[in-house]
């Protein structure tokens, strides 16, 4: 989304820049990590669709916890289903899902970026 713009996905405005991190796609990722990511995750424990049994636990310090490949399924297609759902964008009272939410916030960015103002506006839901 952010190169189909002209952004460059490595250099960010919150994010700190450092090698192969793409710190703008983290700053434009913290809108949707609440509304989406953690609800999803929040949702899937709550309803126990996802357990502790559902995790490969690493046997040294420095190896991630990581999902199984079908409790990884469950959780993509959870993913998915909230991406596609469907929510009035608050800055503009249209009806879009979340993706394409994703795709008019990148595109206010760099609208902001080339004009040189500074009045972008978040996408905030409560």
């Amino acid at each position: 989304m952010l190169r189909s713009r002209g952004l460059n996905p490595q250099v960010g405005f919150l994010h700190a820049l450092r090698p192969g991190h793409p710190a703008l796609a983290s700053d434009m990722m913290e809108e949707f990590r609440a509304v989406v990511v953690d609800a999803v995750v929040l949702k899937l424990v709550a309803n126990q669709i996802l357990t502790p049994a559902d995790f490969v636990y690493p046997n040294a310090e420095n190896e991630a916890c990581v999902l199984k490949p079908h409790a990884r399924q469950v959780f993509i297609k959870a993913l998915e289903d909230k991406l596609n759902a469907a929510l009035t964008h608050p800055n503009t009272g249209t009806l879009l899902d979340y993706r394409r939410c994703m795709e008019y916030q990148v595109q206010q960015l760099a609208a902001v970026i080339r004009s040189g103002t500074a009045d972008y506006q978040a996408m905030v839901l409560r």
